[in-house]
């Protein structure tokens, strides 16, 4: 029963969520002059995009891998990204899978437990939610008047008013109330099993373990440069992109920084890959600057379906990669 649950949820409501959030994101819209506009852009600026966004994910296999070595781990680089490309890969198929997925290759290429690893990605998880407060933080502090009527005006009343006259609302409402359900049912035995039983556990330990980590880091002053170098790398992805198409050229790096923070609320909704859900978000952020609503979908089109294009293209490259690996490893 809970096997068929999981398909239901994986498979069934949150693709129906992305997909919903699609048509919301794109109603009204002519397609045919978002396709027009979108073979008219400047793709150089979002190919150098891409090699920021390439440039974030190996900062975070460095990064991941000071955690793990300071849980008494020596993964070699190579394995750790291809763990993390494998993560974000497995990723696009089901929603938050990719945190486990990466642990569990990491398991088969360098034997490192799963539960230790599973505890440093929280801690990750931890400290990149952090910094996405510091960012949308400073966003507000740079010009608050200006950005803090973004979620009242554009996300808070426009979902309300909408709600209020279209059944395309309700049906949303009604399947985040049953994905809520479904999740209880699902993980309520867990839950209960985790809370009274498994802190006793040598999994517990190894999860405690993971987190404990950044406390005894042992290289601290290039922990937090990555870090610093991850995040540097996702504003200049969103940056450059600007310079794409006419409409947003004129934008700046503070600018950016806002769309960085609305957009990481975006691919934080539970649907693959952030679909719909980043798209809807940025284009309303983009109309605080006078943007059309259809400039601003084309702009999230090629910062979202870029990225995406690219890690369907690595994800099977990196699986390839780690099969060769463990082959040649386990003939040794």
């Amino acid at each position: 029963m809970r096997k068929k649950l999981n398909i239901v949820l994986n498979f069934v409501i949150f693709p129906s969520l992305a997909i919903i959030l699609l048509y919301l994101a794109f109603r009204g819209i002519e397609l045919e002059t978002i396709w027009n506009d979108l073979l008219k852009a400047d793709f150089r600026w979002v190919f150098l995009s891409l090699a920021f966004a390439v440039g974030g994910f190996y900062f975070r296999a460095l990064r991941w891998r000071i955690l793990l070595q300071s849980a008494n781990y020596k993964p070699p680089i190579n394995t750790t990204i291809y763990a993390l490309m494998i993560g974000y890969f497995a990723n696009m198929a089901i929603p938050r899978v990719g945190e486990i997925t990466r642990c569990a290759t990491l398991n088969k290429t360098n034997q490192i437990p799963i539960d230790v690893s599973f505890g440093t990605v929280i801690t990750e998880r931890v400290i990149d939610l952090i910094t996405l407060g510091i960012v949308t933080l400073s966003v507000l502090i740079l010009d608050f008047s200006f950005f803090s009527n973004f979620f009242e005006q554009n996300i808070l009343h426009y979902i309300y008013k909408k709600f209020s006259s279209s059944y395309v609302y309700i049906i949303i409402i009604l399947l985040s109330l049953l994905s809520i359900f479904v999740l209880f049912i699902i993980f309520r035995n867990k839950l209960q099993h985790f809370l009274l039983i498994r802190k006793t556990t040598d999994f517990a330990k190894g999860v405690l373990q993971g987190i404990l980590s950044i406390l005894h880091l042992k290289k601290q002053g290039l922990f937090w440069l990555y870090t610093i170098l991850i995040w540097a790398c996702y504003v200049m992805m969103t940056y450059v992109v600007f310079f794409s198409i006419e409409s947003t050229s004129h934008l700046n790096l503070v600018d950016s920084l806002f769309i960085l923070s609305i957009g990481g609320l975006g691919m934080s909704a539970p649907v693959q890959n952030g679909f719909g859900a980043f798209h809807w978000i940025v284009s309303r952020g983009l109309m605080l600057y006078g943007i059309s609503q259809t400039d601003g979908l084309l702009y999230a089109t090629l910062c979202h379906e870029s990225q995406t294009l690219m890690l369907l293209i690595l994800g099977p490259f990196f699986v390839l990669l780690t099969t060769i690996y463990v082959r040649k490893k386990t003939k040794i």
